[in-house]
């Protein structure tokens, strides 16, 4: 595994296709970018923190509505519950700019306001669906968070919760995005290959996105364009940390595995990179919608600290 202190990650103008929505990102540890317009669905909102977290919510996606539950014995249908089977529930995914303190996740530190000016709280939060040690900036929220006709419209963190940091996160909130707005990715952060993620790579840059990533495959590398500082292009060698690969063998008797929104870009060359390109619909949600385009924007890497002089 890697730990958080072995990598940077940025806030990166991430310029996502056909909407042409421009996404903030994480820019460094540390930087403050608060969704805060989500305040404006309140005719009269509170104001905002006198501090503002140096913690961001980038990005809230709601993955999908939950199955309506079969009528009962003489009934033609009825409302799904708020507390219910995983499936009738709808899915909220939450990506923030730093990794999260687990003990302090709690559903009833969050509250979801809908576009009917209904205001409901998810009956579970856990660190999903990215869930390793070192990817826990993603949560997955559980609830009854509306309909296509009431959708949520907005979450915000209400109770305690706190980043491994420390820092407080109370105050966030982030304007929720449909199920059918494109997945793209909103966190990029530079990391260091190791036995277990990228072996034997020059370096790695691991890329959070807005949902789930599936159809990821060897074919799929030469879309992904990586510009060098000298204006080379060049692409991954591999891609990592992908449950199921397009190009795996057929497995009848294997588990199935879960994909998450965390994907590793194994890269050979040691220069920086200076650029990421996406191409359009290149991997596909869950649902099935296809990736928007994205656009990358890196920093320079900055050399290690010099060691003092004895």
């Amino acid at each position: 595994m890697v730990s958080p202190g072995h990598g940077r990650a940025y806030m990166l103008a991430v310029v996502a296709r056909p909407h042409m929505l421009l996404v903030p990102a994480l820019l460094a540890a540390g930087c403050v970018s608060g969704s805060y317009n989500a305040r404006d669905h309140y005719a009269n909102p509170e104001p905002e923190p006198a501090g503002k977290p140096a913690v961001s919510l980038i990005s809230a996606h709601l993955t999908r509505f939950g199955e309506d539950p079969p009528p009962l014995d003489g009934e033609h249908g009825r409302e799904r519950m708020v507390e219910g089977g995983e499936h009738t529930q709808d899915a909220l995914l939450l990506v923030f700019s730093e990794q999260l303190d687990p003990l302090t996740l709690d559903p009833r530190a969050f509250g979801i306001l809908r576009a009917d000016g209904r205001r409901v709280r998810p009956t579970r939060a856990f660190l999903a669906p990215a869930d390793e040690a070192d990817e826990n900036r993603s949560v997955t929220l559980l609830g009854n968070f509306g309909s296509e006709s009431a959708p949520p419209v907005a979450v915000h963190v209400l109770g305690t919760l706190y980043a491994e940091s420390g820092a407080d996160l109370h105050g966030l909130d982030a304007d929720i995005t449909a199920p059918s707005e494109p997945d793209r990715p909103v966190v990029i952060e530079r990391l260091e290959p190791n036995d277990s993620r990228c072996p034997g790579a020059a370096q790695m840059i691991r890329s959070y996105w807005t949902d789930a990533l599936t159809h990821v495959g060897a074919d799929d590398l030469a879309s992904v364009d990586l510009r060098l500082a000298d204006g080379r292009v060049v692409h991954p060698i591999d891609f990592d940390d992908q449950a199921h690969r397009e190009d795996d063998p057929p497995c009848p008797a294997c588990s199935s595995p879960t994909d998450d929104n965390v994907l590793d870009l194994c890269i050979d060359t040691s220069e920086a990179i200076v650029h990421l390109h996406f191409a359009a619909g290149l991997f596909r949600d869950p649902a099935g919608h296809p990736t928007a385009a994205a656009d990358v924007t890196l920093p320079p890497s900055k050399p290690p600290p010099a060691r003092p002089r004895s």
